[in-house]
């Protein structure tokens, strides 16, 4: 393999432990980093078992997360309000929780060689997040360099559809076949990447995802060097 490209949401960033304690103090829930980092995933792993629907998956994954930090049933319905109006307001301003060790593995990547890109359902702000993040950019800055960013917002076209990776793939200069695409969705990432001839790895630090022989998995970004290690032996 040849180029490594990597959405944000669940991958390098998760949702400010600070700002949703804000929305779920009224109920006693104070949470922390690791808190915080857990519950997201517990959200997505619902959000890849509900309907079909945009609806539907927002409110899973928001179902998911709040049990996962002890929401009680009885304060569910306003909890949910609560959360629904943080996670509708600025991204920027929520998805600003670096994932743990993210930094340090993506630029273990970049240091192995390989070609770096970004491919994200986002809102138009992806490129500034992790800027601002101090994560990664296009060219030199504080982060690590990769190739491409890709907003869906801006190019107008959003994951699970293949043509989205192709935004990445021709910056990179390399063919979809010899680049793996990590995601922590199955619905979007893992589906998305495959149909579009890329390698999927599912990012799925808890072992939540129940589909362990469709697809591979790592737990943490510098699983990938040994997982593209063993791929290269095979």
């Amino acid at each position: 393999m040849d180029a490594v490209i990597l959405d944000v949401g669940g991958v390098l960033l998760v949702p400010h432990f600070e700002s949703v304690s804000v929305a779920l103090e009224p109920f006693g829930i104070a949470l922390d980093a690791d808190a915080a980092e857990r519950a997201h995933y517990a959200g997505i792993y619902a959000l890849d078992a509900a309907e079909d629907d945009a609806y539907a998956e927002r409110h899973a994954y928001l179902v998911g997360y709040a049990d996962a930090v002890g929401v009680l049933d009885g304060q569910r319905d306003e909890a949910l309000q609560r959360m629904r109006q943080v996670w509708s307001g600025p991204t920027i301003d929520l998805w600003r929780q670096h994932v743990r060790g993210s930094v340090d593995g993506l630029r273990r990547l970049e240091q192995r060689g390989l070609k770096l890109g970004i491919v994200s359902n986002a809102d138009g702000t992806i490129e500034e997040q992790l800027r601002r993040g101090e994560i990664c950019q296009v060219g030199s800055g504080l982060g690590v360099p990769v190739l491409a960013i890709v907003d869906s917002h801006i190019v107008g076209i959003a994951k699970p559809a293949a043509e989205i990776f192709r935004h990445a793939l021709e910056p990179l200069g390399v063919e979809a076949e010899r680049a793996v695409y990590v995601g922590d969705t199955v619905r979007y990432d893992v589906r998305g990447a495959r149909a579009a001839g890329l390698e999927p790895v599912h990012f799925d630090p808890y072992g939540l995802c129940p589909e362990r022989d469709n697809h591979a998995h790592v737990a943490r970004l510098a699983d990938i060097e040994a997982l593209l290690d063993s791929a290269a032996s095979g």
